[in-house]
């Protein structure tokens, strides 16, 4: 059973009122482009709400976006966004010079982008905009709360680190960020809360203000994140969410947000699954938004279908790191794939790979031309699309919806990350080649060249065979290496290399006549 699977049935053994939702939860922060290692806490989650669909439940999906944070750095491929604006949520910084007129902040910036990548997988939580909810006083509660058991706060987070408690620093103790009402910045020092009136005295140590803010008055508190967390759990009634290796650790967020949701919020930690980093191939780095070494959806989806893509993540297990990359991992990956549909299609899989596939949304009844086919033929035509949907739909096997689903994908991966699989045709005749090969290789040839003209009367299988037949040896070792040489010829006398695609892909774009001249040597 997939791992997703499990998740689920465990849920609904937890929850059994098919009436009642099932909320998972996850949540991203937009801090900057968000990544593919960042995809994984979603699709980690949409994946056990699919799950859950699967197998009769409602689930309730909802992506909170931490926008109410405060910036802690500028990240490298970010620009018009000074210094000074680190410290402020953010949703109260303007966005980015590369954001358009119609974005109204740093933080919705990122979030529409990665919306809109999400809607591009078929992906569509109910999203909670955090400054939303503690601005429009959801919160109001929990934050008093948290602030009249502060000091129980405080001997919890003590028993999870390594540093003694100190009384003087219990005492000062406030388990919140008060955002300045003069700056916005979060450089503030709590001098004094009272309890009764809920009332909270500050200084601002960036632009010198002091003042009062009041809960229930357009506060600017936002929790901090290791109460922030379980709150939100009680308050959107959690079931499960997945968490970053780095929240994962013993004694680290989560461990301190369950303990903290027992006994400051009286709830209880949901179903929690952790899952591992999602690397670049070749990189020994993590990626990091803020460092710019990323990739993001776009990135992927340029290049992968949102179906393979959901394969590449839902093939490993949670706690399984993998690296992404766009070489020739990119073939490898689409082959796999594919392999997996055929499967599908001729009722070969077991439960877990079908439960996978289904995870990913693939359309079975749909034929899609072979990634590394249509890469072939983009190498043999200089990468030109019009040209190879116009081979494509001379198979007539494909629809042209299916064709235009992987031809610019190849078309981009050849431009951008594979130019070296361009192949360039022979203007004329390799004589240096043709010396080289033995006087068998060339009578092989020159029967080739007979049998040509028929290669479009048939289908590729029974034109191979008729190569195939060329040979006159029975022993299936010696006929190999046979067809092995003189597929080697027929390469390099074309494509001056030793290797290429399949023949009958060959001719279809070199052409009959123009293939004929180019392996005729014996009159010349």
């Amino acid at each position: 059973m997939h791992w997703a699977f499990q998740i689920a049935q465990a849920l609904i053994r937890k929850y059994p009122d098919k009436k009642t939702p099932i909320t998972c939860a996850s949540g991203v922060s937009p801090s900057g482009y968000i990544h593919v290692g960042n995809f994984r806490e979603i699709v980690t989650t949409y994946f056990v709400t699919q799950a859950l669909h699967f197998l009769g439940a409602t689930p309730r999906y909802i992506l909170s976006w931490d926008d109410y944070d405060r910036l802690r750095k500028i990240p490298k491929n970010v620009t018009g966004v000074t210094a000074e604006k680190i410290g402020m949520p953010y949703t109260k910084i303007a966005p980015p010079s590369q954001a358009s007129e119609s974005v109204y902040s740093y933080g919705d910036y990122f979030e529409n982008l990665f919306i809109h990548d999400l809607k591009q997988m078929h992906i569509t939580p109910e999203f909670i905009f955090e400054t939303t909810a503690y601005e429009s006083g959801a919160y109001d509660a929990d934050i008093a709360l948290a602030l009249s058991k502060r000091k129980e706060i405080y001997d919890i987070l003590s028993r999870f680190r390594t540093e003694k408690a100190d009384n003087l620093e219990r005492e000062s103790y406030y388990p919140i960020s008060l955002y300045c009402d003069n700056c916005y910045h979060d450089t503030t020092t709590i001098t004094h809360y009272d309890e009764k009136t809920q009332r909270i005295s500050y200084t601002c140590h960036n632009c010198g203000h002091v003042a009062k803010q009041q809960i229930g008055q357009k506060q600017r508190i936002k929790l901090h994140w290791k109460i922030d967390w379980p709150m939100r759990w009680r308050y959107e009634k959690v079931a499960f969410e997945p968490g970053g290796k780095d929240h994962s650790s013993k004694n680290g967020s989560f461990d301190v947000a369950k303990a903290i949701a027992a006994e400051i919020f009286e709830w209880h930690a949901p179903m929690y699954q952790p899952y591992d980093f999602v690397n670049i191939k070749g990189q020994t780095k993590k990626m990091s938004s803020s460092a710019g070494n990323i990739l993001t959806l776009p990135d992927l989806l340029s290049i992968y279908t949102p179906e393979l893509v959901f394969y590449l993540y839902g093939k490993y297990q949670p706690k399984a790191q993998f690296d992404l990359g766009l070489d020739d991992d990119v073939l490898r990956n689409y082959k796999e794939f594919e392999q997996l549909v055929t499967k599908a299609k001729n009722n070969q899989l077991d439960e877990t790979r079908h439960q996978l596939l289904q995870l990913t949304g693939v359309n079975l009844k749909e034929n899609y031309p072979e990634f590394g086919h249509v890469v072939s033929i983009l190498a043999l035509t200089a990468n030109n699309d019009s040209l190879a949907k116009e081979l494509l739909q001379k198979e007539a096997a494909y629809s042209e919806a299916a064709i235009d689903y992987i031809l610019p994908r190849a078309q981009y991966w050849i431009e951008n990350d594979a130019q070296n699989r361009l192949i360039t045709i022979n203007d004329t005749k390799n004589f240096a080649a043709y010396q080289k090969l033995s006087d068998e290789v060339k009578e092989e040839i020159e029967k080739f060249r007979q049998i040509l003209p028929q290669a479009n009367d048939l289908a590729a299988a029974d034109f191979m065979q008729k190569i195939y037949d060329l040979s006159d040896t029975s022993d299936k070792k010696t006929k190999r290496s046979k067809q092995k040489e003189l597929f080697t010829a027929l390469y390099q006398l074309t494509l001056n290399q030793d290797h290429g695609p399949r023949i009958p892909l060959l001719i279809k774009v070199i052409g009959i006549k123009k293939m004929q001249q180019l392996l005729q040597f014996e009159q010349s």
